[in-house]
């Protein structure tokens, strides 16, 4: 998972520094660390020696033991169908196999046990058109219709897809009873770009005191999610700069001491406090994040290192996995709803007292995590440049 968090935040950090975007960013790490765990739990040889270093496990096992974890938080939240009894969490895992590369069954039944994933047999040759559409089906079911037209026209290549392995991840919470926002007090104000534009956006505010910090350069808020009869405790941070461009610095602080700052954050009273409501989405290429950090996937060297997955005939060359990944968040004065799909393509060759008050008013980009305090999972991470922006 700190692998996943950690890409995450590299992945924000390089497209700030290289200003290849001026869109907002929502990744779901939690989605990918599910997703990178079915692929680990397939692989034997280098490639998993490989995967096991740049993943931080020592063995299989432990992977096996996140994942149970993980699957356990979501089972949890499993049982709630109004918000108001705790956020909605869900997540669905599938598997499309191709004929002739059948899943070896203890690999079929690690799926089924611990990610509750069916797979099923399909031929991607005569079937690639009908099968993105029941993938890209799939997708939007399991995301309530935040996530559509996943899959764009040419995936599933026809010729080179063996498996295509997907996981898809939904998250609706209201604002803890405490913390929610009057939609009354809303208003719109201006949000300073990087460019040093400005922006009329809507921004709701409270009178409520919320837990809140000081950091280097930095300040930090965290609102909690109602937990109703929930054990779990889901909260959202913002991760607002001092300065309005040094959305920069505050990236690399946060990769530098990724744990500090969800400590004990005392309850402040607010003086100015002001927080822009956004709705985006965003779909970025894995692999190629990946690849930017120097920890490259590649089946091309040692295709028989699948073979604890498929059923790989000799002789048959495997290419680097495409994995993407789109996900999807907004927030109001009620809450919050966001979901994620990943996917990885393998291809074959054809074949308390009174404080000082406290400033928060996040009128210039910023970063928010989504997180989950007993595991320290992050479900979701990003970045808001321009909140009047759908992308």
């Amino acid at each position: 998972m700190d692998f996943c968090t950690a890409l995450a935040k590299q992945l924000m950090l390089r497209e700030i520094e290289k200003r290849r975007t001026s869109d907002n960013i929502v990744v779901s790490p939690l989605s990918l660390n599910a997703l990178l765990n079915m692929v680990a739990m397939g692989l034997k040889g280098p490639t998993l020696d490989h995967v096991l270093g740049f993943w931080g496990s020592k063995n299989i096992d432990e992977i096996c033991s996140k994942s149970s974890e993980m699957m356990a938080v979501v089972e949890d939240c499993g049982s709630s169908q109004k918000t108001e009894d705790g956020p909605i969490l869900a997540m669905v895992n599938g598997a499309w196999v191709d004929q002739k590369y059948p899943l070896k069954d203890s690999y079929k039944e690690m799926l089924k046990t611990i990610y509750h994933c069916q797979s099923k047999s399909v031929d991607f040759a005569t079937q690639a058109i009908k099968l993105r559409d029941e993938i890209n089906s799939w997708a939007e079911a399991a995301t309530r219709g935040l996530i559509k037209d996943f899959l764009k026209e040419g995936s599933p290549d026809p010729c080179k897809t063996a498996l295509i392995l997907a996981n898809a991840l939904y998250f609706k919470g209201s604002w803890d009873y405490e913390y929610k926002f009057d939609e009354s007090l809303s208003r719109n104000f201006d949000f300073y770009l990087l460019n040093g534009a400005t922006v009329s956006v809507p921004f709701m505010t409270s009178h409520e005191q919320y837990p809140c910090g000081s950091f280097d350069g930095f300040k930090v808020l965290q609102i909690p999610y109602e937990n109703g009869k929930l054990n779990r405790i889901f909260s959202m941070y913002f991760f607002l700069p001092d300065e309005r461009d040094g959305l920069q610095d505050l990236l690399k602080k946060i990769i530098a001491n990724p744990g500090e700052y969800f400590n004990y954050l005392p309850h402040q009273v607010l003086g100015k406090f002001w927080i822009p409501k956004f709705k985006f989405s965003y779909c970025f290429d894995v692999a190629e994040a990946m690849e930017c950090m120097g920890m490259k996937l590649s089946f091309s060297k040692n295709p028989e290192d699948l073979s604890e997955m498929l059923h790989v005939p000799k002789g048959v060359p495997f290419f680097d996995p495409a994995i993407i990944q789109k996900a999807a968040i907004e927030i109001d004065e009620k809450g919050t709803e966001a979901a994620a799909v990943t996917e990885v393509d393998i291809d074959c060759g054809c074949s308390m007292y009174e404080p000082e008050k406290f400033d928060f008013v996040a009128d210039h980009p910023f970063v928010f995590m989504i997180r989950e305090y007993a595991s320290g999972f992050v479900f979701f991470t990003g970045v808001v440049i321009n909140p009047s922006q759908s992308n």
